[in-house]
């Protein structure tokens, strides 16, 4: 099943007035009434996951009046996300002991330690993956410990030390994903796959912020760099996922955050995030006229996004890339960063993973060749009306 664009819009009015209880005013009209469809329930249900807020949903679920045919299926989903949750945080004692051992320093961020700064509460967001940050010249260390560990790196990203690919992926994007038994990790050496756009790990741990996640100390973003992390994440996934406004929302709550020059990239995504859920009382008047020149293209193109099919193949061969390589040019800062941005999107890391060529004149070849077959295969799938 997918939710009817009426059902995500219905979610997103929901949000708005959670999130208006939670920073402790209502809305004069109370929750908005929902469509009269005979699925409708269905369809509220799956938009809820879809865009990852049954925490925040169940949590007002009483003011909210929401059904019993809804409120007890997100009931169920938060307390069996409560419970992974726990298994969560052991995951992440384990790994930070591991990278403390071997001399690593390392930030966790988004996930729990997002949570506990935005709310207080580490179970705020729900479960998800754990995000690590090291420094560039770690990451071939933290690959051995972590394959020692018990997690491998995903099939579709896996690449090997020592190789052209491996050097290639560090060069032209920000993170690896390794699954495990327990837990998968996103082990990341930048914020962002740009260079020069955000700063670098060192910046980084000098303004670090150590957070308790139910007697785990761990250390992650300072605060002064919440906004725009949280607002490039937002713009890489085209601002599909309301669950990543509504950190941008709680952010923006937070005094002084805002009183800094702003990118274009967190002006834009304030922007949507206030068409979609709305921005807390205490915005500064000079930000929301920022805001207001935004232009309403993109803003209109986020929304219609938002209630779409979360893994809608894009069956038009290019579509994805075209986009990629769009949010990389809105991203970058500087020329070196165009530039990257280019080899990124030609040589994407899924088209290198595998590859053992140990230099770039073997490597590239190899990989143009996959994207080629790739892009023949595709070709003939749309032109069939079907997907590859």
């Amino acid at each position: 099943m997918q939710p009817s664009p009426a059902a995500t819009r219905h979610v997103r009015a929901l949000a708005r007035t959670a999130l208006a209880l939670e920073s402790g005013t209502v809305a004069p009209e109370g929750p908005p009434p929902p469509p009269t469809t005979p699925q409708i329930v269905p369809e509220l249900l799956f938009s809820v996951t879809r865009h990852r807020l049954v925490d925040l949903l169940d949590s007002h679920a009483d003011d909210l009046r929401l059904p019993g045919e809804l409120a007890g299926p997100l009931a169920d989903l938060r307390a069996s996300g409560r419970r992974l949750l726990m298994v969560q945080l052991l995951e992440i004692g384990r790994v930070q002991a591991l990278l403390e051992a071997a001399g690593v320093p390392a930030l966790v961020i988004k996930g729990l330690p997002l949570a506990v700064q935005t709310t207080g509460d580490p179970a705020a967001r729900g479960p998800g993956d754990i995000d690590l940050l090291i420094p560039p010249d770690a990451v071939e260390r933290v690959h051995a410990l972590l394959l020692c560990g018990g997690w491998s790196p995903r099939p579709d990203a896996e690449v090997a030390p020592g190789t052209w690919a491996w050097r290639h992926v560090q060069r032209t994007t920000c993170a690896l994903p390794y699954l495990g038994s327990a837990s998968n990790i996103d082990l990341h050496w930048r914020l962002d796959t740009t260079r020069d756009a955000l700063p670098g790990f060192e910046e980084l741990w000098d303004r670090r912020e150590v957070v308790d996640l139910d007697g785990i100390a761990v250390a992650t973003l300072g605060r002064a760099d919440l906004l725009a992390q949280t607002c490039f994440h937002a713009a890489k996934d085209r601002w599909r996922w309301l669950r990543s406004l509504v950190d941008v929302h709680r952010i923006a709550a937070m005094p002084a955050l805002l009183d800094v020059p702003l990118r274009p990239l967190e002006l834009r995504t304030l922007a949507i995030t206030r068409a979609a859920l709305g921005l807390p009382a205490g915005v500064p008047a000079g930000v929301l006229a920022q805001l207001d020149a935004v232009r309403e293209a993109p803003v209109r193109r986020a929304l219609a996004d938002q209630e779409r099919p979360a893994l809608k193949s894009l069956a038009t061969p290019g579509v994805e890339s075209a986009l990629n390589l769009r949010y990389l040019v809105t991203a970058s800062h500087t020329p070196r960063d165009l530039a990257r941005s280019v080899v990124a999107t030609t040589l994407p890391v899924k088209m290198v993973a595998g590859v053992p060529s140990r230099t770039a004149w073997t490597g590239i070849p190899a990989t143009l060749w996959r994207r080629l077959r790739r892009l023949r295969q595709r070709t003939f799938a749309w032109a069939r009306g079907g997907s590859a």
